[in-house]
């Protein structure tokens, strides 16, 4: 019994542990989503959050879209899609309006 509950301590620190990083395409992701809503009143641009790359281990490459969540001054949440144009030398996104008003939780 204490080594199962040890056991399922240790799992949920290390679950916890895990989800608050953010990975380089979700940052990338962030960053171009806050400028975009910069100096829109709509918009509280401190508050973005978008959904991670899948894990190496699921998928090769990295993720060529990004959903975001931006939070409204008024409540509530609108959510944007990041297309992630890829060349040799940089990455681009391009950001549009996916759903107006779509709630506040991100798709898995």
């Amino acid at each position: 019994m204490r080594v199962a509950a040890a056991a399922l301590v240790v799992l949920a620190a290390l679950a916890v542990a895990g989800c608050g990083a953010e990975d380089e395409t979700q940052e990338f992701a962030r960053h171009a989503v806050e400028s975009h809503v910069a100096g829109d009143p709509a918009y509280d641009a401190s508050d973005v959050r978008c959904t991670p790359n899948p894990r190496p281990w699921f998928v090769e490459e990295q993720a060529n879209v990004v959903i975001c969540r931006v939070l409204r001054t008024d409540g509530g949440c609108d959510r944007f899609r990041v297309d992630l144009v890829r060349d040799t030398v940089r990455v681009t996104a391009r950001i549009r309006l996916d759903a107006r008003d779509a709630g506040c939780v991100l798709p898995a």
